[in-house]
C-alpha cells in the first residue's frame, strides 16, 4: 500500500515540477462543458471440488461514477453521480448510490461569486430508506476548459521533437492556436482549421526548412480530434442551508447544513488533478452527519499508455458514531495498437465491518481482429 503511495507521490511531483512555455491554469475559455464517465465490473465463481461449501466463491463488484462541469460566465451546472455494488451469494450483499447536482448563477460576469440550488439523493443498504433533500445557498469560484491549450501544447512539442519546428512556439503563438482549436465549431471545416493552425506555425518564424510534411499534418489533425482528453482547471466553495425531504433513518424532515468543494488542477497536458469533497447534517452535525471526500489523478505516461489512480473515503455518522470506508483504485490501460487494449486494474477496500484490506486485482486483453 505504501509502495502505491509513493509511486504516486513521484508521479505528481514530476506533474508539479514540469513546465510549459504557458502555463495551462493561465488559459481562459469562456465555455467549459466536460464530462467523465467511467464504469468498473469484476466477478469471480468458485466452486470448491471437495464440496466445502465455506470455500465456495460467487460474488463480484461493479462502480459507476459519472461526473460532468458547465461553466458559462453567467451560470453553470455540476453533477455527480457515484454507485457502488458488492453483490455475493454466500456473504453480504451491500449497495452505495448518491447523485447530487447544483445550477449556481453568478452576481456579474466578472466576479466569482454565484448563488445556487441545488438537491442530492442517497441510497444504501445500512438506510432504513431513501434519502432525498434541497439545498440553497452561496458560493464562490470558476473552472475553465483548458483542453484546447493542452492540445495546442503537445502539437508544439511534437513539431520540436520531429526538427519540423527548431524552438517552441512564444505563449502568444500557443494562445492564439488554443483560440482556433477551442473555435473548432465556428468552422465550416476540419480543413478550414487546419489552414488557419498551419499559418499560426508557419508565421511563429521557428519553422525549419522542409516545413510541414504529410506526416505532421496527420499528427496535428489526430491531435486536435482525439476524443476523451480533456484538461480543466479551477475550484469552487459552496455553503448553503438545505431541507432533508426524505430521511434515511425514517425521521422527520430536518433542516441541514450543506457544504461543497471542487478543485481542479493540471501543469502539463499529460496530468490531471480533482478533488471532490462534500458534507451535510443538520444543526446537531457532530452526532450526525456525512463526508465524502474523492481525489483522482490521471497520467498519460506515453500516447499509448494511461494511469490513473483514484481514492474516495466516506463517512456517516450516527449518534456520534461514525462508520469509515476507504476505496484506493489504480488503472493502466496499455494501447499498443488501435485494434488492441490491454488493462489492469487495482482496487483496494476497506468496510467498517472488514478485518482487513480487500484486494481485487483484473487484467483485460481485447482485440479487433477484422
Amino acid at each position: 500500500m505504501r509502495r502505491w503511495v509513493f509511486v504516486l507521490g513521484l508521479l505528481l511531483l514530476g506533474g508539479a515540477l514540469s513546465s510549459v512555455s504557458m502555463p495551462l491554469c493561465n488559459y481562459r475559455s469562456p465555455l467549459t462543458d466536460l464530462s467523465d464517465l467511467s464504469i468498473a465490473f469484476s466477478y469471480q465463481y468458485h466452486n470448491d471440488p471437495y464440496g466445502l461449501k465455506d470455500e465456495d466463491v460467487n460474488q463480484g463488484q461493479f462502480n459507476v461514477s459519472y461526473v460532468q462541469l458547465y461553466d458559462t460566465p453567467q451560470f453553470g451546472l455540476d453533477v455527480s453521480l457515484q454507485s457502488d455494488m458488492s453483490i455475493s451469494v454466500l456473504d453480504i450483499s451491500t449497495y452505495t448510490m448518491s447523485a447530487d447536482g447544483n445550477y449556481k448563477r453568478y452576481f456579474s460576469f466578472e466576479e466569482d461569486y454565484f448563488a445556487f440550488a441545488g438537491g442530492s439523493a442517497r441510497s444504501s443498504s445500512s438506510y432504513q430508506a431513501l434519502g432525498l433533500s434541497v439545498n440553497l445557498g452561496i458560493g464562490y469560484g470558476r473552472f475553465t476548459d483548458v483542453t484546447p491549450l493542452a492540445k495546442a501544447t503537445r502539437i508544439d512539442t511534437y513539431l520540436v521533437n520531429r526538427g519540423t519546428l527548431t524552438a517552441h512556439l512564444y505563449p502568444v503563438d500557443l494562445q492564439a492556436l488554443a483560440s482556433e482549436i477551442g473555435s473548432i465549431a465556428s468552422y465550416d471545416s476540419l480543413a478550414d482549421l487546419l489552414t488557419a493552425v498551419q499559418d499560426i506555425i508557419e508565421g511563429s518564424g521557428y519553422l525549419s526548412a522542409r516545413g510541414l510534411d504529410a506526416l505532421d499534418i496527420s499528427e496535428v489533425t489526430r491531435l486536435i480530434e482525439e476524443e476523451g482528453f480533456s484538461r480543466y482547471c479551477g475550484w469552487d466553495v459552496k455553503a448553503g442551508i438545505g431541507y432533508q425531504l426524505l430521511d434515511p433513518s425514517k425521521g422527520g424532515g430536518n433542516v441541514l447544513i450543506t457544504g461543497a468543494l471542487n478543485y481542479a488542477f493540471t501543469t502539463t497536458p499529460k496530468a490531471q488533478f480533482l478533488v471532490q469533497g462534500s458534507f451535510s447534517g443538520p444543526p446537531t452535525i457532530l452526532e450526525q452527519n456525512r463526508v465524502d471526500v474523492t481525489a483522482s489523478y490521471d497520467y498519460l505516461i506515453a500516447d499509448f499508455l494511461t494511469m490513473s489512480a483514484t481514492y474516495r473515503f466516506s463517512r456517516e455518522t450516527w449518534n456520534s458514531v461514525p462508520t469509515d470506508t476507504h476505496r484506493v483504485s489504480f488503472d493502466l490501460t496499455l494501447t499498443p495498437l488501435s485494434s488492441a487494449n490491454v488493462g489492469l486494474s487495482i482496487i483496494l477496500e476497506r468496510r467498517p465491518y472488514y478485518l482487513e484490506w480487500s484486494i481485487d486485482i483484473a487484467l483485460s486483453i481485447s482485440m479487433d481482429l477484422l
